[in-house]
C-alpha cells in the first residue's frame, strides 16, 4: 500500500471512553475525506479497556495500534506516536479532543500548494459537547500569516502581537523528522518547536481552527485532568524561556533598541499568563500563600491591574492561610483561639482551612488554663519572658495578628 497523505497520531492513556468517542467521530468526519489517511494510536500501558476499544475498531478504520509494555510518560508517548507516522502530513490529536475534517483538508491543500511550508498552526475551538455549545476560540488573529524561513524576529513579533500559543499544528513529516522535537523543562515546547521548524521552512499561521478542545464530553463525567489547564497554572517561566529562546536566535537580526523592545513585550505576555495562573489557582482552591507570591511578582512587573483580585485581598487570604495552616505554628496544637473582631467571611475562611478546632473570643482567656493552644489576636496581653517560657512548656503560643499580616504586605 502506498503511504497515506495524512497521519492522525493519538497518544492515549487510561481514557478508553473518550478514545472510543474520538475514533467514532473520526470515522464519521473522515468518511468523505479527500486524502488517504491513517490513524496511529499509542496506548501508554493503560490499565482500563483501551485495548478492547482499539480491538473493536480494527478493520473499520485504517488503524495501527501500539501497546506500550510500560508507561513512557506523556511527552515520550507523543514523540513515539508521531515518529511512527507514514503520511506526508502529521496531525497530533489528544485522546479526548476532536478534529474538523473539512478544515484539515483545507490546510493540507494549502500546504500542497506551498511546498515551502514546514508546519501550519491554528487556534482551536473550545466546545461543550453536553450543551452542544462552542465556548470560543483559544487565541485569535486577524487573518492568515506566513512567516518565511529563518525570519525569527517576525515569528517572535507574531507570537507576541496575538498572544499566540503554537500548540495545534499540521506538520510536514519531512520537517518533523529533521527537527526531532523534544520537550524541555526550561523552555515551553511549542515556542521552541516553532523556532526549530522555522529553520526548516516557512510557517503558516491560519486564522480558522481545524481542531476542537472538548471542555465537557459527558454529563456524568468526573473531573478529568486537562494538560492545558495545569500548564496554565504553572508554566509562565517556561513561556518566558521559550520566547527568550526565540529572541536569542533572532538577536543577530535585531538592533539593541529592537531587542530591548522585544524583552518588554515578552515581559508583558508573561505577566498576563501569571495573572491568568493566579485566577485559575484561586478558582481551583490552590494554596493562597503561593498565589500571593505569584501575584506579588505580577505587581513587581507593573501589571497589578491584570490580577483577578486586589493585592490587599490576596494579602489577607495569604495571612489567614498562614494562620490556619502553617506547620510550625500548629505543631502539637489541638485548638486555635482568635481574640477580637473578625469579619464573618474571614471567620469562615479560617474555619474551612484550620487543621484544629477554632474558637472566636472577645477577650483573652485565662492563659494559665490553656494547653496545646495557639492564641492569635490584635490586643494580646504583654507578658515577660519568664511567663512566655512557662506557656511554651505547655505548648501555648501567643501570636499577634499584626505580625501575621505584616508577613504579606499588599
Amino acid at each position: 500500500m502506498p503511504d497515506p497523505v495524512v497521519s492522525f497520531c493519538i497518544p492515549t492513556f487510561n481514557r478508553a471512553r473518550y478514545l472510543g468517542c474520538l475514533l467514532s467521530s473520526l470515522s464519521e468526519q473522515l468518511h468523505n475525506f479527500p486524502h488517504s489517511y491513517e490513524i496511529i494510536v499509542s496506548d501508554n500501558a493503560s490499565p482500563d479497556e483501551t485495548r478492547a476499544v482499539l480491538d473493536s475498531w480494527a478493520g473499520k478504520l485504517p488503524l495501527r495500534a501500539h501497546h506500550q509494555p510500560t508507561n513512557l510518560g506523556g511527552g515520550a508517548n507523543w514523540q513515539f506516536v508521531t515518529s511512527r507516522a507514514r503520511g506526508t502530513y502529521v496531525l497530533y490529536v489528544a485522546d479526548d479532543d476532536l478534529v474538523l475534517a473539512p478544515q484539515v483538508a483545507e490546510v493540507v491543500a494549502a500546504m500542497e500548494a506551498n511546498p515551502g511550508v514546514a508546519v501550519t498552526y491554528a487556534p482551536w475551538l473550545l466546545h461543550d459537547l453536553v450543551a452542544n455549545r462552542t465556548e470560543g476560540t483559544f487565541y485569535t488573529q486577524d487573518g492568515d500569516a506566513l512567516i518565511h524561513k529563518g525570519d525569527h524576529p517576525a515569528l517572535l513579533d507574531h507570537l507576541l502581537r496575538w498572544s499566540l500559543f503554537p500548540e495545534i499544528a499540521i506538520y510536514r513529516r519531512a520537517a518533523l523528522q529533521s527537527v526531532m522535537p523534544r520537550i524541555s523543562n526550561e523552555a515551553f515546547y511549542a515556542f521552541v518547536h516553532a523556532a526549530e521548524f522555522l529553520g526548516q521552512g516557512d510557517i503558516l499561521f491560519r486564522k480558522e481552527a481545524f481542531y476542537v478542545s472538548v471542555t465537557r464530553y459527558f454529563a456524568n463525567e468526573p473531573q478529568r485532568d486537562q494538560t492545558g489547564m495545569e500548564q496554565a497554572r504553572h508554566a509562565w517561566d517556561r513561556y518566558r524561556g521559550g520566547l527568550e529562546h526565540i529572541l536569542g536566535i533572532a538577536k543577530a537580526r535585531l538592533g539593541d533598541m529592537a531587542r530591548a523592545a522585544m524583552v518588554m513585550r515578552i515581559q508583558h505576555l508573561v505577566a498576563e499568563r501569571m495573572a491568568v495562573a493566579v485566577r485559575l489557582r484561586m478558582h481551583a482552591g490552590s494554596d493562597d500563600i503561593e498565589n500571593y507570591f505569584l501575584a506579588s511578582r505580577v505587581k513587581a512587573l507593573g501589571y497589578e491591574r491584570l490580577l483577578p483580585a486586589p493585592m490587599a485581598a490576596l494579602s489577607v487570604r495569604a495571612a489567614l492561610a498562614f494562620l490556619a495552616g502553617d506547620e510550625e505554628l500548629h505543631r502539637g496544637i489541638t485548638s486555635l483561639i482568635y481574640v477580637g473582631e473578625l469579619a464573618p467571611d474571614f471567620r469562615a475562611y479560617i474555619q474551612s482551612r484550620a487543621k484544629v478546632p477554632v474558637r472566636f473570643e472577645q477577650q483573652v482567656p485565662a492563659l494559665d488554663s490553656l494547653r496545646d493552644c495557639l492564641v492569635c489576636g490584635r490586643q494580646l496581653p504583654k507578658i515577660d519572658e519568664s511567663k512566655r517560657q512557662r506557656l511554651l512548656e505547655v505548648n501555648v503560643k501567643l501570636l499577634s495578628d499584626g505580625d501575621v499580616f505584616a508577613k504579606f504586605p499588599a
